[in-house]
């Protein structure tokens, strides 16, 4: 028995060190078990059984509490952003690399995806008594690849987000998958008071923790990566014992390059395809040019190729690293030498980028295909019975293939082409012609992630970058979002007001209390002023429909913002991932919120400190009253953004302080104090900032001695008076101007 073929499982405490020294391994770390093979199905069954016990409770734990952990991990992995760093130079990444990958692990951790999931994790439907919820499946067994572990480490988060738990593989010299699965994750989980556990990774080879996985009753589902081969065997050795396989394999896809590309950017993209020596699956790996710009395109390809350093070389920017199979890119070059013309490379070289006949690295190389040599003018696409197109492509060999004939030939021999590689994870387009694109995104089915004139490489910002179908994810393959393959749907036909308590739990964006009839609604993101996103709405909208439920057992809502300000808008950084109609539905979701509040049957007061400012000032303007700190900023700045003001604040501004002064805020879009806002008749009073909250109670005691009839008549009576609710005609204007800005970005 040797070494490599027995595992350990390590725990967070162990690897505490990591974060301080980097990449390697901290002396005082165990050394891997000498077990018997009869040991190892027992060793795994024991850290199964424990990931299964966390897991037990960690799926009864509310959707929105396992979010608030995971969004404590992430926040910690950005911290330890350099650590992250080190250990992807230690696999071998350039720091330019490092930086570009690492950016696809810390998205996967960022708070506004993991909101997104877990809003995924329980959906309404039409009926208001059906929902559609996902389930964990249960322990999950996450095997990475050897030669890139802490990259394929990252759909963690959202694995842990579905309520799982998780054994994960990782070679015995790895850091960055205990970096994010102990330092950060099982920091977070024990921080929060739940065990560690939850996550565990294991150390050795893939084949025997594989039979051991086999063996165990524990284990539900397995994720594998690795090649297509490899997966098949796991596919079927899983699903004939029971176990859920999810296959994340081979991707060696196409870039397809219209006449009208934009050449630069195209060029850019493909350069891409070298990364790490061609072994990254999402890269580009072949390129379908059309002829009025082929010569251009391979140019430019050849003059970026040549440029190209090795890690050693250039460890700050260097893209080519040690080949993992030598003879690979040798028998590939024969193949390229037979079927087309090297344009550039061609030959092996050694670290310093020399030619060497046993150099370990390849020199890049551009291969050039023609139309006739690819058979499409028969009908018969023979270039895809060649090793450059029906195998993976993992050595830095990219093969360009120029076609001949009218428009409409040539896309339909693309295509077919696009179809007929046996690969599925992802493909794109460079054209500027709508025509194409829209044929394009119609007939290019069989992969998992299509894109327009945007890098092959991209990692999208809710998309999944992984899963496709044939060799990429096996014949049940799809893009997939790991939350979504680690459970499994089920319908529940309920109240969704009891789904949601049952699963989602309570928010932590924006608190609720009913304290001596009087309801204390704070927006709790003190570290962004109170900025509205999705989920800050969402907990809103929840908030008032229960204030609308419990409107009798109430007489005062006092409507105010946790830390330094009441709120500072609509959340920027949330709002330039929507799109024109992601934004107005948005805006919308806010604005019917606001109007229940507006009309509850109670006094409501914006108790105002900080900054008041645009979606925050159209808060405050639906309320009855406005209490404000002598420090207190508002204004309406959305003129500045190119934007409008929504929910109908135009009318109620105007209607507060007059047409010519709201005109003189809405233009300028500048700010102004709360004296000046006072003295407009905007405000019910102002006083010195420590005597705030003194003064809400004072109000609210106020409120609540009225007796409810008189005020809920006297409301009716102020909402009978009117005013110019201009909340459609905003709604349009913000829209077609966030439509505007789009394209200008675009």
């Amino acid at each position: 028995m040797t070494q490599n073929s027995a595992f350990h499982a390590y725990t967070p405490g162990v690897w505490s060190a990591h974060v301080q020294r980097g990449p390697e391994a901290p002396k005082d770390a165990p050394e891997l078990a000498q077990l018997p093979q009869s040991m190892e199905g027992e060793m795994l069954e024991d850290v199964a059984r424990s990931v299964e016990a966390a897991a037990g409770c960690w799926r009864a734990v509310p959707i929105r509490d396992r979010l608030k952990v995971l969004r404590r991990a992430g926040a910690t992995l950005r911290k330890n952003r350099e650590a992250l760093l080190d250990c992807l130079r230690a696999d071998g990444l350039s720091t330019a690399l490092a930086e570009y990958y690492g950016a696809w692990i810390l998205r996967q951790g960022e708070a506004d995806l993991l909101e997104h999931t877990a809003t995924e994790l329980l959906r309404s439907t039409p009926s208001s008594s059906e929902v559609l919820v996902r389930r964990p499946d249960g322990v999950v067994a996450l095997i990475t690849p050897g030669n890139s572990p802490t990259i394929n480490s990252a759909p963690l988060f959202s694995m842990l987000l579905a309520g799982n738990g998780v054994i994960m593989r990782a070679p015995g010299h790895d850091g960055g998958v205990r970096l994010i699965a102990s330092e950060c994750i099982g920091t977070a989980l024990e921080d929060a008071g739940y065990s560690a556990k939850l996550v565990q990774v294991v150390t050795g080879r893939s084949r025997p923790l594989l039979e051991a996985i086999y063996s165990s009753d524990v284990v539900d589902t397995i994720v594998f990566f690795g090649n297509a081969i490899a997966g098949q065997s796991v596919a079927e050795r899983g699903h004939a014992v029971g176990k859920k396989v999810v296959l994340e394999l081979e991707g060696s896809d196409c870039m397809v390059v219209w006449s009208d590309a934009d050449l630069e950017g195209a060029l850019d993209s493909a350069i891409r395809g070298f990364d790490f020596s061609t072994q990254p699956c999402p890269i580009p790996k072949h390129f379908l040019v059309h002829p009025a710009i082929a010569s251009d395109f391979v140019r430019g390809l050849c003059q970026r190729a040549s440029a190209l350093q090795t890690v050693e070389a250039d460890p700050e920017r260097g893209s080519l690293v040690p080949l993992f199979r030598p003879e690979k890119f040798d028998l590939l070059l024969a193949e390229a030498r037979r079927r087309g013309e090297i344009a550039t490379g061609g030959h092996r070289v050694d670290a310093s980028g020399q030619p060497s006949e046993t150099g370990s690295y390849g020199a890049p190389t551009v291969v050039m295909l023609d139309h006739h040599l690819a058979g499409h003018d028969t009908g018969h696409d023979d270039l895809l019975e060649s090793p450059l197109f029906c195998e993976e492509i993992n050595v830095p060999i990219l093969p360009v293939v120029s076609y001949a004939g009218d428009d409409a030939a040539i896309l339909d021999a693309m295509l077919r082409t696009i179809n007929g590689i046996p690969f599925g994870l992802r493909t794109s387009l460079w054209t500027r012609d709508d025509a194409v694109a829209t044929t394009f995104v119609r007939a290019a089915k069989d992969v998992g992630l299509i894109m327009i004139n945007r890098d092959h490489a991209h990692h999208p910002s809710y998309l999944s970058p992984w899963g496709g179908p044939k060799r990429s994810g096996g014949p049940h393959g799809e893009s997939h979002l790991f939350w979504q393959k680690t459970s499994h749907l089920q319908g529940v036909v309920a109240s969704p007001a009891i789904v949601r308590a049952a699963l989602l739990g309570a928010g932590d964006k924006v608190e609720l209390e009913i304290v001596d009839e009087v309801a204390w609604l704070t927006l709790n993101r003190p570290e962004r002023h109170n900025a509205v996103d999705r989920g800050l709405a969402e907990e809103l909208s929840e908030a008032v429909d229960q204030l609308v439920v419990d409107a009798a057992q109430i007489r005062a809502l006092v409507l105010r913002g946790a830390g330094p300000s009441f709120c500072s808008g609509a959340d920027l950084k949330m709002l330039r991932h929507l799109d024109a109609k992601a934004a107005r539905r948005f805006m919308q979701d806010v604005t019917w919120t606001l109007r229940q509040l507006e009309r509850l049957p109670v006094p409501s007061l914006a108790l105002v400190r900080g900054f008041c400012v645009g979606g925050g000032f159209e808060f405050a303007l639906h309320c009855d009253a406005i209490l404000a700190s002598e420090s207190a900023e508002f204004g309406l700045p959305e003129v500045r953004h190119g934007l409008t003001t929504t929910a109908g604040a135009v009318g109620r501004l105007a209607r507060a302080v007059g047409k010519h002064r709201a005109t003189e805020w809405l233009l300028s879009g500048e700010r102004f104090d709360a004296a000046t806002a006072h003295a407009a008749g905007l405000l019910t009073a102002v006083v010195p900032d420590d005597e705030l909250d003194a003064a809400a109670t004072r109000w609210s005691a106020r409120a609540r001695a009225l007796p409810r009839a008189g005020v809920t008549a006297t409301k009716r009576l102020l909402a009978g008076l009117g005013h110019p609710d201009t909340w459609l005609p905003e709604l349009e204007a913000f829209a077609a101007l966030k439509t505007d800005l789009d394209g200008e970005s675009t």
